[in-house]
């Protein structure tokens, strides 16, 4: 990770634990707004014996209205849920705030004082180092807001002494200075015992919450992990009816010829059957190796300019026969304009014969195949098959396209196949920097459609200027 990415972190973090400190100063002021109040009457009668009440009201005034901003800042805070990056913002109005009513008390020390009173000075001393210790203990995890009270009373205790002359006074003075000091460190303990305790928090909350990605994580592996399984499961018993079949024929029909059971004319006949079970069982093995070149990120295209058009017409002449087998009508819809595109042209082939072979698989007789192609507004090329078949359950849309998988509707076909077909078609239009798209309703029919992008286009032309030159 980089320096800047690390210091960008750093700040992140800092933010949010300013902002969690400043939350429990504020938690912990929360009473003070109505208790304040009461605080100031019990004062005033106190004072009433050395200060007129003038005075008096307007102190009492001036620390009951120096409340409201704070207790406004306080429930704002409560309710916005402020987000790390506007920490700096609230700290700066909670330290006003906290400076306003902070102040509002430390005035007793000119409103409430009276002079050659030793009495008054004495409780108006004691008032003000009490208000600094309770403060400091209510709001010393935040440092700005305990240094702006700081700024408050720290003068004012400080002055009191200094207002009057004679050895008590300054011997006040001192231990003034010293108890202000003793505070300011007890703050600073405050402070350091929260940021560990929020940090510790934090750090715990992120444990449990990458132990809960963890734990996410490994389940969802462990569910690929079953899927796979069963999908390599499912595959092998297929594969072993795929194998056996055109195997036994094989085996069958040649062990008849070399045993000399069967009928010379026969031979011709028995012959056909294993070249067609031998090419069975080479498109099988080749669509194994295919999907494992995919996978494994060999496979290499053979990029030439292809007709698609032409491509089209004779896949499907190549299915033809087995469609009408089936009572099925295969269409073509391709405009006369179709360009050429820069692809390898036997993918595109395999891709095609997938495509019919599987509608041509799932759809009952009397259904229709239709083979289609068209420009994109981008310029792209679409193209693919639609029928009028099975169709395909939503919930297996995603799993038709994993190695090995098959949707529902197999079951209840003769050819059950591999599952290999679209696996390979996705494989090899990606391998083209394309992508294949399945939309698909049971009862209704599929449609699979292949995209290829413009810049196909793009590249057969730059081929053919290279040529031409």
């Amino acid at each position: 990770m980089s320096a800047a990415g690390t210091i960008q972190i750093r700040d992140a973090r800092e933010e949010k634990l300013a902002l969690e400190q400043l939350r429990m100063a504020l938690r912990n002021m929360s009473p003070n707004y109505w208790i304040t109040p009461a605080f100031a009457l019990i004062i005033c009668a106190m004072f009433t014996q050395w200060v007129a009440l003038d005075r008096l009201g307007a102190w009492f005034a001036a620390v009951t209205l120096a409340q409201i901003p704070m207790i406004w800042i306080a429930r704002a805070f409560e309710h916005r849920h402020p987000a790390p990056a506007d920490a700096r913002k609230w700290i700066v109005r909670c330290a006003l705030g906290t400076f306003a009513g902070a102040a509002a008390w430390a005035s007793l020390v000119v409103l409430l004082w009276v002079p050659d009173s030793n009495m008054n000075h004495m409780v108006l001393m004691l008032l003000v180092a009490c208000l600094l210790a309770g403060t400091t203990v209510l709001i010393g995890a935040s440092r700005p807001i305990t240094i702006a009270a700081f700024a408050a009373y720290g003068p004012a205790l400080l002055a009191l002494p200094l207002r009057s002359g004679g050895a008590v006074y300054h011997g006040l003075f001192i231990l003034a200075l010293l108890y202000a000091g003793y505070i300011a460190h007890l703050a600073r303990e405050t402070h350091a015992t929260a940021s560990a305790l929020l940090k510790l928090r934090d750090d715990r909350e992120g444990l449990i919450e990458e132990l809960a990605k963890s734990m996410a994580a490994s389940d969802a592996a462990l569910v690929r992990a079953e899927a796979a399984s069963r999908s390599k499961s499912e595959f092998l018993a297929n594969m072993s009816h795929e194998l056996r079949t055109p195997l036994n024929a094989i085996l069958g029909f040649s062990e008849m010829i070399s045993s000399g059971a069967s009928k010379p004319e026969k031979h011709i006949e028995y012959a056909g059957i294993i070249h067609e079970s031998g090419y069975l069982l080479l498109a099988l093995i080749n669509d194994i190796l295919d999907l494992a070149k995919i996978e494994s990120g060999g496979l290499s295209l053979r990029e030439t300019n292809v007709d698609l058009a032409a491509l089209i017409v004779e896949s499907a002449r190549l299915m033809a026969a087995k469609a009408k087998a089936g009572g099925l009508t295969i269409e073509r819809d391709v405009p006369a304009n179709l360009p050429m595109f820069y692809a390898d042209e036997r993918a595109l082939k395999q891709v095609l014969l997938n495509l019919l072979s599987n509608a041509v698989k799932f759809t009952q007789a009397g259904g229709t195949i239709s083979v289609f192609a068209r420009i994109e507004k981008d310029g792209g090329l679409a193209f693919g098959v639609r029928d009028t078949g099975l169709g395909i359950a939503e919930d297996d849309l995603a799993r038709v396209f994993q190695s090995f998988g098959q949707g529902r509707h197999d079951v209840v076909t003769l050819d059950k196949g591999t599952g290999l077909g679209l696996p390979i078609v996705k494989g090899l239009i990606e391998a083209h920097g394309g992508t294949v798209t399945l939309e698909s309703e049971v009862g209704i029919g599929t449609c699979v459609t292949v995209y290829l992008p413009a810049s196909r286009t793009s590249e057969r032309a730059e081929a053919l200027e290279t040529i031409v030159a």
